[in-house]
This record gives structure tokens, C-alpha cells and sequence, in this order.
């Protein structure tokens, strides 16, 4: 019985030393052909399953290995690792492109690289038993390096070919068998002959019995007779949609008088017809000109139409009606009722126009690839939304030979917004206290939540009601649930920022975006990267950007941002990624448990780890991060070393307050070293008892200081418990003295525009001045606290410093910096 040699890791490389056909050729020795291998031998790393062995193919970035070694990670990007633990190590990251699970092989290419030390294809004539074979890999993979951390260095064994094994009656060389000395851990390295030419794979073994067996180079000749398809598609932005561009696509064959093929083009956008494109052969490299998406399409737009007891729902070609004797577009309104109030209720979802509504006749309507006219006039009303933006353009090149297929590169050309979100100004949300009976009152939900999230910068709690398909909206300010938003589907996902409420459609793929003012439903749209939606976060007093399934979206237009990660990788971290903690200002995150933060540098999400911690909640202005072990910054680095004293902390919604959980739970203004106030059970009727259950509560208690109310969720899961409290006159109860800056200077500002900054300063004392000690030509404070910059149009982009002082009365002062980046 035969076992795969790459078990949770490792692998090596196999070299067959075949006798020279004729005496006139010239030998290789032992040590040349070791030589030859182990330069073109990769250490493979399979992140979160294992290691094995692939040898380079072509100079140009080609890797053959198993295709068990890759296993479970081939959607994901694979290291290879050459010159291992040698000054001269090179690590490689590589895609799986090809796998033949029947054969056991599989292709990798590593993007961009060049002049790679390859092995050449040879031929399975001359094989035969007793050859001589060298081995040369990695047993027991990262066992065997002195540093466990570093990657091992290349072993070399010798042994001989024990048998040949055959099928279809001795037709096809099946495998070859070798007594070389391996352990676990062998598969995908090359077999090779004695001018170094590849004549086999390493693919399993039973293990300390001397017999292992490499798939011949007659399969994997098979294997690499279907050319390889390179084809880095152009990067598309919204603006450049309709622009003609140059699609290239490389081809290579491996086998000698492989016939060359003929490639085409296929781009779809959306739900259009695919075109296809001859591309022409130039200077090597197959190219065709076009633009990404069809010119002067028609606009589409989203309606649904209620007639009689019925509704009709599907999607419809912009059309020109009137309302009284003012021409409207389709595309331009939100809802048209044409009985009891005739008029229009544009798409801005505020402005209403009443007048008899005409011309609106008789409209072909696409109902799920099913085309039917439907006479709109007879509806007693019409919504009607905007049709999904373009999200993403589907390419594929498409090999042929003789008119057959015989290879295929598909990708997806996401279009990248090139500018940020929207800038979000919390303030804007108006937290007020709510009327409450007493200090401590419990409201009920109609059924227990499965999820809830923040939003509108802390004024509303929103909570799934599975049972009801609705999401449940508690305000605040009201203490009570003003409204509910009906669910189309069971399995969802969502979020909330500042003035926007994201839903996750799982079943359908979409992604929902509805207003926090109005409460309607804004923009319906996919995601860019046609996947199953799984997880949406938002920071709750931001306006982006949104990230879905570890991409950053443009919350406007669901479109992704050129925001990437510390690896240059678009997608920060897993699609199934669930522990996510937003920001309120959605710049930093972090996660419920493993004391890891992710935080945004211009269009880089930078990372960070403390050993240690458990949970770590970004604060909601994005300067410091809340744990179970005290402070930090977004990096994770202490300021103070008093930060970690703090124990068990959570943050308010808003503004610099937090809470220390202990035997009490306290509450600190940041900046001064003692509690504002210290609240027991008796208090306030709550408390976190259990183990663990002080460093769990992140998930069920919030502050919010406008409201002067904190908010508990009791585990019940169908109760929301307020609490009043006055953190103001928790502080002036207090009699601590201080002189605090609560404010943070806006992150950028564009070159030809003024820089506007009001400095918001807690004082007991009382007679705050201001002083600008350093800063850009022409910054100036004044007596208010409010700096501007007029920025001239030539100032070159980058970051600008600036350090103030600021005195209270008593002299007593405080040393405030920022800075602000300039931008085109």
C-alpha cells in the first residue's frame, strides 16, 4: 500500500542517473547533477497546510510539483522558497494555475520573475532498473534546520530504480520505482537523467521499506502538452471603462512541436452579451485592441411594478416620462404613483414632484432572462433603483488548435476606484440623552437577536431578527426601535457606518445599501470580485471604506479601493474572517481574539500582533486601541507604561471616554491616570461575574457620552438595559484637574485648498491659549483654537508636521501634534 511522501509538510527533489546512451556523450558527475537540481528545487510552502517540493520548468516562473502538496490551498498563494538557508535565498510567491488530481501533478507560476535556473524535459527511453538516482530535498521539512523559524536546507541521498511499473498490458510507463532512503515529506521533487534531464516526479512511498515511487515524464509531458496562458489583464478605473486598451497574452509550450494555437479575447461586463476579439501575433506576444466595456450601452435601470394584487419586479431600458409638463427619466426617480396622489419621488429620496404622470406607456422587462412588455401606466405604483454599477469585467483567453480548445485564462478586471471613501464627520450624528423613567430601565425585543452592530456613530443598535426576516433599528435617543427593515433573505450578513447600513445578501451574492436618515433601500450591486458575500465590516462613525470578504470597497459605488496590505496583497485578510472589530472612524481593526490590529497608511493596511492579548477594540477615532491588558496604539506599541494598568478596557462610541472592568466598572477620561467614576452592581444593576466574563463584555457594553446613558446586553439576547450616566458631571464630580485635547486634526488636505482644524481642549482651569510652535509656511492658530492653512497649489504631496502648545490659566500646559497629508 502506497502513501503520499508530503504529509502536514516537506519534501524533497529526486535525480535519476541514467547510463549515457552512447560512450561518445559527455558524463555529469554525481555532484554537477546535485548541482543542477538543487538550484532549480524550491521548498514549498502551502500556508495553513503544509510543505513539499516543485522544481522550476522555465526561466520565466513555471514550478511543477504534486498536486496533493498544494491541496486545500490552491486558491490561495503558495511560497517557494530556492537556495533555501543560503545567502542566495530567494522567496518566491506563486499561484496555482494548473492540477491534474488523476495524474497527481500541478502547475505553478510565480508572476513577474525572470531568468529562473530551470531544468530541461527528457524522455523516458533508456530507463531501466538498477539505475543510479540522487535525491535532493527537504526530509522532515522545517525539522531538520537549526532555526525553526528559517527554511531548511537542501539534503542530497542516492539510490537506485527497483522496478518499472506498468498499465494497459505494458503499453504506458505507469510508474517508477526507486530505493532511495526516504522519509516523509518526498513528493514533488524532479527525477532526473544523467544530462540532467527531467524524467520523473517523486509522488508517494510506503515509508521505511525502501520502495518509492516518481510519475514518469511521458505523463508529465501529458500534463504540459496543454499550453500555458500567461495574461495580466489592464488595471480599470470608472473613468476608463470606455477607453480602448491593449489586452496582451503570452503563450508557452514545453514540449518540443507542440502545433501553436490561436488565441481570442472574451470580455463581459455585467449582464451583457460576451464579444469576442481575434488577437494577432506580434514580436511574440499575442495582442489585441479594444475597450473593456461596449460603447453607448443602453441604461438600465431596476423596477417594480404593483398592478392589481400582484408585483412584477425585473429590470428595464431608461425611459422619458412626464410628471405635469416636466420631462423625468426613469434613472431619475425613486418611486412613481400614478392613483391617489399622482407624482414622483426623486432618486435623491427627499425632493417629490406632484403632477399627473404621462407617457409612461408600455416597457419590455427582463424578469430573470424572461423578456415581457408590461404597460407601467397601469400600476398603482412604480419603484423603481438604479441598475448595479459595473463592478468587475470578466476576460478570457481562449488557446485553439484546428478549432479545438486547448486552454483557457480567465480573470476578473475589477474596477478600482482610484479616490477614498467619503470623508465622515461623526459630529454630524446627534446624540441626545433619551427619556428615561429611572436610572436603570431594561427594553424588550419583540424575539433574541443572532447579531447586532453599531451605527450612526453610536446612536443606533441594530439587531437581526431571524424570526421576523427584519433587522430591528433601537435609537438611542428615542430608547426604543424605530423602525424595522425587511430581510429578501434568511442568511445575511451587515454593518453599519455613519449615515449607511450594508446588508449581505449570501443567498443572491448582493450587496445592499440603505440610508440611516430615510431608511431606504439607496443601491443594490455585487461584488467586484463575483463571489459569495460572507462578511461586511464598517467603522460606525465612518462613511468607508467598506470591507467585504477582505477587500476594501468604495461604499459609494461597492467598487474596490487601491488599498492593500503589507504583502501588496488586495485582499487583507480571509473571506470567513468574523472576529473583526471596526473602528468607529474605520481606519484601524481589530480582532476578538489573537491581539492583532490592521490599520490604514495612505493606500497601505499596515499590521500589527502582540503576543498576549486577547481581544483588541480601535478606539473610535483611530489613535489608540482598547484590550484586555491596557492601551495601545494601532500598532500596538505603549505610549505610557501606565497604559497598561488600565486592565480590561473598552472604549466609548464616541470621544475620548473608556471603561476599566474590575470588581467595578470604571470610567476614565484618556489622559488622566485616575477614574472618573467607579459603578458596582449596586449601582447599576449589572455585573460581569464568570470566568472570563470581564474580558468578553467588549461585545455587550457601550458607553455613549452624548447620550449620558451606558448600554448593556444582557445574555438573553432579547433585552437592551440603559443606564444613565453623566460622564461630564462625573468629571467635575471627580475634582481632578486637567487640561486635555479631545480633538484629531482632519488626515488630508489637497494641494489649492484651505486646511481647516477647530482644537476641542478639556480644561478645569479655564483660560486655554493657543500657540503654533511649528508647522507648514503660512499655518497660523488662532485665539479660538482653530488652525487654517491656506495650502499653496504647488505644495508637493506627502505628510506636513505641526506642534502646538496649549496653557490653561494656572500655566499648566499640554503639547499638542498632528499631521496632515497633502494630496493631488
Amino acid at each position: 500500500m502506497f502513501r503520499h511522501l508530503a504529509r502536514a509538510s516537506l519534501s524533497v527533489a529526486l535525480l535519476v542517473i541514467a547510463m549515457p546512451a552512447s560512450t561518445q556523450e559527455e558524463k555529469l558527475t554525481k555532484v554537477e547533477i546535485g548541482k543542477r537540481g538543487k538550484a532549480a528545487t524550491a521548498f514549498v510552502a502551502v500556508p495553513g497546510r503544509g510543505s513539499g517540493t516543485a522544481f522550476c520548468v522555465h526561466p520565466t516562473g513555471l514550478f511543477i510539483t504534486n498536486e496533493h502538496v498544494v491541496r486545500g490551498g490552491e486558491n490561495g498563494e503558495i511560497i517557494l522558497v530556492l537556495d533555501p538557508s543560503l545567502e542566495s535565498q530567494r522567496v518566491l510567491k506563486a499561484k496555482v494555475v494548473r492540477i491534474d488530481k488523476d495524474l497527481d501533478l500541478a502547475l505553478l507560476r510565480v508572476d513577474g520573475a525572470k531568468e529562473l535556473p530551470s531544468l530541461p524535459l527528457g524522455s523516458i527511453e533508456g530507463i531501466a532498473e538498477l539505475l543510479e538516482v540522487i535525491a535532493c530535498g527537504f526530509p522532515l521539512g522545517r525539522a531538520l534546520s537549526p532555526d525553526k523559524m528559517e527554511y531548511p536546507a537542501i539534503s542530497v541521498n542516492a539510490g537506485r530504480v527497483t522496478a518499472l511499473r506498468y498499465k494497459a498490458k505494458g503499453r504506458e510507463l505507469d510508474h517508477i520505482q526507486i530505493d532511495v532512503a526516504l522519509t516523509y515529506g518526498n513528493s514533488g521533487g524532479p527525477v532526473l537523467d544523467t544530462k540532467g534531464q527531467v524524467i520523473g516526479v517523486v509522488v508517494s512511498g510506503i515509508p521505511a521499506k525502501g520502495i518509492n515511487q516518481a510519475i514518469p515524464v511521458n505523463q508529465l509531458n501529458r500534463f504540459l502538452m496543454k499550453p500555458d496562458v500567461a495574461f495580466t489583464p489592464p488595471e480599470l478605473t470608472s473613468k476608463t471603462l470606455e477607453n480602448p486598451m491593449e489586452f496582451k497574452a503570452n503563450v508557452v509550450s514545453f514540449v518540443p512541436k507542440t502545433p501553436e494555437p490561436t488565441l481570442k479575447l472574451i470580455l463581459q461586463a455585467g449582464d451583457e452579451q460576451p464579444r469576442e476579439f481575434q488577437m494577432q501575433k506580434k514580436d511574440g506576444v499575442w495582442v489585441v485592441t479594444t475597450t473593456p466595456v461596449a460603447k453607448n450601452r443602453a441604461v438600465h435601470v431596476e423596477v417594480s411594478a404593483r398592478i392589481g394584487t400582484g408585483t412584477i419586479s425585473g429590470t428595464a431600458e431608461d425611459v422619458v416620462f412626464k410628471v405635469g409638463e416636466k420631462p423625468v427619466r426613469l434613472s431619475g426617480v425613486r418611486r412613481i404613483e400614478l392613483k391617489s396622489k399622482p407624482g414622483v419621488l426623486l432618486s435623491d429620496g427627499r425632493t417629490r414632484v406632484d403632477g399627473e404622470v404621462t407617457r409612461l406607456g408600455t416597457v419590455e422587462i427582463d424578469v430573470g432572462g424572461q423578456k415581457m412588455k408590461i404597460d407601467l401606466s397601469k400600476a398603482t405604483e412604480v419603484t423603481v433603483q438604479a441598475a448595479p454599477e459595473i463592478a468587475s469585467v470578466s476576460a478570457s483567453i481562449v488557446a485553439s488548435v484546428e478549432g479545438k480548445e486547448v486552454a483557457r485564462s480567465e480573470s476578473q478586471m475589477v474596477i478600482r476606484d482610484t479616490g477614498k471613501s467619503g470623508t465622515a464627520d461623526p459630529s454630524t450624528a446627534k446624540i441626545t440623552p433619551p427619556v428615561l423613567e429611572s436610572n436603570t430601565v431594561v427594553k424588550r425585543l419583540p424575539e433574541a437577536f443572532s447579531h447586532f452592530v453599531l451605527g450612526g456613530s453610536g446612536r443606533y443598535l441594530i439587531f437581526h431578527l431571524p424570526k421576523l426576516k427584519k433587522l430591528a433599528v433601537f435609537d438611542i435617543n428615542e430608547a426604543k426601535v424605530t423602525k424595522y427593515i425587511p430581510l429578501t433573505e434568511d442568511d445575511i450578513t451587515f454593518t453599519a457606518g455613519l449615515d449607511s447600513l450594508v446588508i449581505g445578501l449570501r443567498k443572491s451574492n448582493k450587496l445592499e445599501r440603505w440610508s440611516l436618515s430615510t431608511f431606504e433601500l439607496e443601491k443594490t450591486g455585487e461584488m467586484p470580485q463575483k463571489e459569495e458575500v460572507r462578511n461586511v465590516f464598517l467603522g460606525h462613525g465612518s462613511n468607508g471604506p467598506l470591507l467585504a470578504n477582505g477587500f476594501c470597497l468604495d461604499l459609494n459605488t461597492f467598487r474596490q479601493l487601491p488599498i492593500r496590505n503589507g504583502n501588496n496583497h488586495e485582499r487583507i485578510w480571509g473571506p470567513a474572517e468574523s472576529s473583526l472589530i471596526a473602528g468607529g472612524d474605520g481606519t484601524v481593526f481589530g480582532f476578538g481574539s489573537g491581539g492583532a490590529t490592521n490599520y490604514i497608511v495612505g493606500d497601505q493596511m499596515r499590521g500589527a500582533q502582540e503576543g498576549g492579548l486577547g481581544y483588541a477594540y480601535p478606539g473610535p477615532c483611530g489613535r489608540w486601541v482598547y484590550t484586555d491588558k491596557g492601551i495601545f496604539t494601532p500598532g500596538l506599541q505603549r505610549v505610557d507604561p501606565d497604559d497598561g494598568a488600565y486592565g480590561v478596557c473598552i472604549p466609548a462610541v464616541r470621544g475620548d471616554y473608556f471603561m476599566s472592568l474590575g470588581n467595578a466598572l470604571s470610567v476614565y477620561l484618556r489622559g488622566l491616570k485616575e477614574p472618573i467614576a467607579k459603578l458596582t452592581k449596586e449601582d447599576w444593576g449589572a455585573a460581569f461575574d464568570g470566568p472570563g466574563a470581564t474580558v468578553t463584555a467588549w461585545r455587550s457594553l457601550f458607553l455613549v457620552p452624548d447620550a449620558k446613558v451606558i448600554v448593556f446586553l444582557p445574555k438573553s439576547n432579547d433585552q437592551i438595559m440603559l443606564y444613565k450616566f453623566d460622564p461630564e458631571a462625573a468629571l467635575e464630580k471627580s475634582g481632578q484637574d486637567y487640561l486635555i485635547v479631545t480633538s484629531n486634526a482632519p488626515r488630508e488636505v489637497k494641494a489649492g485648498a484651505t486646511f481647516t482644524y477647530q482644537i476641542k481642549v478639556k480644561s478645569k482651569q479655564g483660560g486655554v491659549t493657543f500657540k503654533l510652535d511649528s508647522g507648514p509656511k503660512d499655518m497660523v492658530v488662532s485665539a479660538a483654537g482653530v488652525v487654517t492653512w491656506t495650502v499653496p497649489v504647488g505644495t508637493p504631496t506627502g505628510d506636513q508636521d505641526a506642534i502646538l502648545t496649549i496653557r490653561d490659566k494656572t500655566g499648566q500646559e499640554v503639547f499638542h501634534t498632528f499631521n496632515v497629508k497633502v494630496v493631488k
